[in-house]
């Protein structure tokens, strides 16, 4: 402390330079750290730009004039796409009092009664093509543009199944939409269509099941998309041998000849005596050609009653018909939107 006191200088100095000695070994730390973190940034950076530069796609002048091009291209095969399913966006839909639409609903159901009729198919009770609901009351005046376009899509499937000619319809549904109880349909931001639900049941042969399943594949006018399929047999046991059934063979009946009692071995005076075979040494007697026309003739009569000319599997796997279940939507293109600029 005396000595502090008596070299106020020195100590002076010493004080100040023990100050600036833990100061900057002070800044020296931090600025180590943050050159350890500067470096480690540097790295994690450096290394990210070397993947991104080996990757395909790196964001290059080529590769972005590439990328242009390509979604200009894309941009024009959606054109063209949108093109092709112009046909099927119904555009502003008819303004329909909901009388009307009543009417052309009734017109509607007796042009599809009347095909089914000519077709002998019978159909259920109370049948009114899916719009039961609208026998006895009106449609909402809001709703009548999409009930008839409903109605048509369904009429023509209908119409297709009578020309399939099945034996029975038993069933038609028709899914309900939102402005039919006064509610409002609102479409997602990516969709492209809005599907009408319909079911229908019916039962026929194979060929009437394949045609009006071929004919709902078909793209004009309407455009339908099967969602399901159930097919089941009417028959549920197996085929029995009783089921088969054999044609009885055709009794012939030849009547004797008359004309002559003697069968012909004694000549009648007065007439040519028949020209005489010559004689054949190899050929058998007459006994034995006898014999063995009894033994084809027998062969004959026991296969007769086995003989059946119609096809025996057909009769007894291919007489019964087949119950059909298709769900299907009727699908309707929506306005096209917009697209984005690439």
């Amino acid at each position: 402390m005396n000595w502090i006191k008596s070299n106020p200088f020195i100590s002076t100095l010493a004080a100040i330079t023990l100050f600036l000695s833990a100061a900057l070994l002070f800044f020296a730390s931090r600025g180590s750290s943050r050159y350890e973190q500067a470096k480690l940034e540097f790295e994690e950076s450096y290394q990210g730009v070397t993947k991104s530069e080996s990757i395909p796609l790196y964001p290059t002048a080529e590769n972005r004039d590439g990328k242009r091009k390509t979604l200009n291209e894309y941009r024009q095969s959606i054109g063209e796409l949108r093109e092709l399913f112009d046909g099927y966006r119904p555009g502003e839909f008819e303004v329909l009092s909901p009388q009307a639409f009543t009417d052309r609903l009734k017109t509607a159901n007796d042009e599809v009664i009347k095909a089914f009729e000519e077709a002998d198919c019978t159909i259920p009770a109370g049948f009114f093509l899916g719009f039961e609901s609208y026998r006895d009351q009106l449609a909402q005046s809001d709703a009548t543009g999409l009930l008839d376009y409903q109605l048509k899509g369904l009429k023509h499937a209908l119409l297709q199944l009578a020309e399939a000619r099945p034996s029975e319809l038993r069933k038609v549904y028709r899914e309900a939409i939102p402005e039919e109880s006064g509610e409002s349909y609102q479409s997602g931001p990516n969709d492209v269509t809005r599907n009408f639900g319909f079911e229908i049941s019916f039962k026929g042969s194979e060929n009437a099941s394949r045609k009006f399943l071929s004919s709902l594949g078909k793209t004009e006018p309407y455009y339908y998309v099967v969602r399901c399929v159930k097919i089941d047999n009417e028959r549920l046991t197996p085929p029995r041998v009783e089921d088969a059934k054999f044609e009885k063979p055709a009794e012939t009946t030849s009547a004797p000849d008359n004309s002559n009692p003697f069968g012909g071995a004694f000549s009648i005076p007065g007439e040519e005596e028949p020209a005489a075979l010559p004689a054949d040494e190899d050929a058998p007697p007459a006994k034995d050609d006898a014999a063995a026309d009894d033994i084809t003739e027998n062969k004959s009569d026991a296969s007769a009653g086995l003989k059946d000319s119609s096809r025996i599997l057909a009769q007894v796997l291919g007489s019964e018909e087949v119950i059909v279940f298709v769900r299907f939507d009727l699908t309707m293109f929506l306005p096209t939107q917009e697209l984005p600029n690439p």
